[in-house]
């Protein structure tokens, strides 16, 4: 099945997390355009930041639970830049709406 991952910015102290992109595992994130813009936009406005990738099965910071949540700020980001186009949603789950995946397209992949 493999791991799940979230980008954490420990010098901002700051996560992206992509469970609702199609793409949260290792070769997910790096294969899927959606989720390697958002990782490099958000990779080359914070140079010089401690950024890591976390596993679930990796250790985590304590405070991590209290770190800032930036991924749909850094999506909003690639929409105004026309790298990304928001085309809603691609599944909502029935029993509980809070497990959803977004629909996001990269506009130099069309």
């Amino acid at each position: 099945m493999g791991a799940t991952y979230q980008l954490i910015n420990l010098s901002k102290k700051e996560v992206i997390n992509y469970s609702h992109l199609p793409a949260s595992k290792l070769t997910e994130i790096v294969g899927n355009p959606v989720a390697s813009a958002i990782t490099t936009w958000y990779l080359i406005n914070n140079i010089g930041d401690t950024i890591t990738f976390l596993s679930e099965l990796d250790e985590s910071p304590q405070d991590i639970e209290h770190y800032k949540e930036v991924t749909d700020r850094i999506i909003n980001d690639l929409i105004q830049n026309q790298i990304l186009k928001d085309e809603g949603l691609m599944y909502v789950d029935e029993d509980d709406p809070s497990i959803y995946i977004r629909n996001l397209k990269n506009i130099w992949i069309d």
